[in-house]
């Protein structure tokens, strides 16, 4: 939906975040986190398993904490800064103690992942490592080579990186290591979850034994806050779009709205009219808090009740909203046992995904496992 209040730019993710090389944030919850081996020499902040962490390693994990904790600061405080933020207390503990153990904590459990997985004997294929190379290429290697101008296959890798290693404190070749242990890790991951049977992770069950599951962050409802579940068509217009045009998409949504009225199916005519490529496919659908949408088009949602439509299209700078409430849920409510059956962040594959992490975290517990820290290091971080 172009949808989210530029909510990329809110983030401030660096570029090679942004273009989806490494998983953060958000992701890092559902997915479980992200190993990176940089390449560098230096010192390490801890051992896993005879496995050095090294201190380039640590210092992305701990940038990373850094962004996303401040990212859910500013969910509370849209005027606080990095600066202000580092400064404050978490439970009366110093921010930044707080920060360091979370990203050294993260660090360890993707550690052990990494070792599970060589013992798997997971690996990328040659086709694998090559699209990581383009991905590079495209959204690094050209994007950052100064006299490139961002064409395609153009840029030239010496001076990206040096522009990339100025900014990020660590190079292209660190990268793309990291990367290709990063989609090792995630491919272990796949594969585990894939080998539960379905029988075994019904949505239902679970959602009665472990209903706290379910009120877990998810990409629009962050901190169990009040939210709804609801159903959208969209009808485009364009920036530029002559009044004509607008009047035309008006129309075309007054009569979809009308084919709503009489019985027609909101999911159908979402898969074939919706203009938002991110949601037609399911139906339209989105579970989300305050503050992530079009302003107009959270407080019409909002303002349904379960069951009912806008009686007329919602206008934002995106175009016209046919909108539809499926549910409400108040602050610390899990989603309904409904919403966990069908949305597409829930079902079967997040429960598959809930036994894997239970299955890390007994592993969190095996003394063989146990976080050595190099306290000299790891106390000169900050």
């Amino acid at each position: 939906m172009d949808k989210l209040n530029d909510i990329e730019d809110k983030r401030k993710l660096p570029v090679f975040v942004k273009y989806g090389l490494i998983a953060v944030a958000i992701i890092a919850v559902i997915i479980a986190g992200i190993f990176i081996w940089f390449n560098i020499a230096g010192g390490y902040v801890a051992t896993v398993d005879g496995q050095k962490i090294k201190t380039s390693e640590y210092k992305y994990y701990l940038q990373v904490q850094k962004q996303t904790m401040l990212t859910s600061a500013q969910e509370a405080d849209p005027n606080i800064t990095m600066e202000t933020f580092l400064s404050t207390k978490i439970g009366g503990v110093d921010a930044i103690k707080v920060i360091k153990q979370k990203a050294l904590d993260a660090n360890r459990d993707v550690k052990i992942q990494y070792i599970k997985a060589k013992e798997a004997k997971i690996s990328l294929t040659a086709d694998e490592i090559k699209s990581i190379d383009s991905s590079i290429q495209t959204n690094i290697i050209d994007a950052m080579d100064p006299q490139n101008n961002n064409a395609a296959g153009t840029g030239n890798k010496i001076r990206a990186n040096k522009a990339f290693v100025t900014q990020y404190g660590f190079s292209i070749d660190d990268l793309r290591a990291a990367q290709i242990e990063n989609y090792t890790v995630q491919k272990y991951q796949s594969s585990e979850i894939t080998k539960i049977k379905d029988a075994d992770a019904s949505v239902e069950k679970y959602y009665k034994s472990n209903p706290e599951w379910f009120k877990e962050d998810t990409q629009f409802r962050i901190g169990a806050e009040e939210a709804v579940w609801a159903r959208h068509i969209l009808i485009t217009v364009a920036t530029d779009a002559t009044q004509a045009d607008k009047d035309a998409a008006k129309k075309k949504a007054e009569d979809l709205t009308a084919q709503l009225k009489a019985g027609a199916d909101f999911a159908t005519l979402a898969k074939d009219n919706s203009g938002d490529t991110g949601s037609n496919t399911r139906g339209g659908d989105y579970v989300f808090g305050k503050g992530q949408m079009y302003a107009d088009f959270e407080t019409a949602a909002f303002a349904l009740s379960p069951g009912q439509m806008t009686e007329t299209p919602v206008l934002t700078t995106a175009g016209y909203h046919i909108i539809r409430l499926e549910e409400k849920f108040a602050k610390d409510q899990p989603v309904s046992l409904k919403c966990a059956e069908e949305y597409y962040e829930y079902g079967t594959v997040f429960v598959k995904y809930k036994l894997f992490m239970e299955k890390v975290a007994e592993w969190d517990k095996d003394p063989k496992y146990e976080l050595n820290t190099n306290t000299a290091t790891y106390d000169s971080i900050s």
